[in-house]
């Protein structure tokens, strides 16, 4: 478990300059140094991605897909299509733990039922950080307009780049999803995880449910409860907006239900192509 983090109340210049400075910059200065910290991080990260993204989709055709959310659903991208899931989340209470994520994923024409895609992931945790690389695979094995469902199967490996052991374990799921009547996509997911981390190695169940409600053309409501057996227990909620029909940005609120129940604050960008 890490050390919560105790906000310092700010020195009197900052006090002076909040009263005498209206705005953000005042606000910002009324955060804890490691809030503020974690908050400027966050920005330039997604400032980052979604320039990149914004590039890529001036080139290409996409519409919206993937994201930052634990519970997966039962679609894969058309053969052809590709999408590029990019995301960074900080602990709320502990501004030294914060991670980022890159997965690209694609279809091709080839095998029009298999999606292949990896994930690269950099956490740090207080001191050194880890990198690990995930390859992943989708396959669908149901997609039904007339009965409004979706089914795929996807398993995952993990990889510890700077690790002396550098397997880390491997998953399988099978997600289900269903579109309603009305504009409801709920997504179900059942699965095993297997964890290895210096010798302890962990076999657990995993599942997850959530929905996704569209308020209105721009902005769709996304919210979800997952986790495993005898192990890690969350649920996640936010907007996703959609920047025109390329790029979609998460901004996701998540809290652990186990623990110290620590939160986290997550920003991310999806963009197809």
């Amino acid at each position: 478990m890490h050390k919560k983090h105790i906000p310092r109340r700010p020195d009197g210049f900052a006090k002076y300059r909040a009263r005498n400075h209206r705005g953000p910059r005042a606000t910002l200065l009324l955060l804890p140094p490691a809030k503020r910290r974690a908050l400027q991080r966050n920005l330039i990260f997604i400032g980052i991605t979604l320039a990149i993204l914004l590039l890529i989709a001036v080139l290409s055709k996409a519409q919206a897909a993937g994201g930052s959310y634990t519970v997966d659903d039962g679609a894969i991208n058309a053969p052809g299509e590709c999408n590029v899931d990019a995301w960074y989340t900080a602990n709320r209470h502990d501004g030294g733990t914060h991670n980022a994520t890159l997965s690209p994923a694609c279809t091709f024409s080839a095998l029009p039922s298999v999606q292949w895609g990896a994930a690269l992931y950099r956490a740090t945790t207080g001191g050194p950080g880890e990198t690990q690389v995930n390859p992943q695979l989708k396959a669908q094995l149901l997609s039904s307009e007339a009965l409004g469902l979706e089914m795929a199967i996807a398993a995952g490996a993990h990889f510890a780049l700077d690790r002396r052991h550098g397997f880390d374990g491997a998953d399988f799921n099978v997600p289900l999803t269903w579109q309603s009547s009305l504009p409801l996509r709920l997504n179900l997911n059942a699965g095993w995880s297997h964890a290895y981390n210096d010798g302890d190695q962990t076999h657990r169940l995993t599942w997850g449910a959530g929905f996704e409600y569209p308020l209105a053309q721009s902005l769709t409501l996304i919210a979800e409860r997952y986790g495993q057996a005898g192990g890690d227990q969350a649920w996640q909620a936010g907007p996703r907006l959609h920047v025109g029909p390329w790029v979609d940005v998460d901004l996701v609120l998540g809290r652990s239900l186990i623990g110290e129940r620590d939160q986290w604050l997550t920003t991310g960008a999806t963009v197809r192509f």
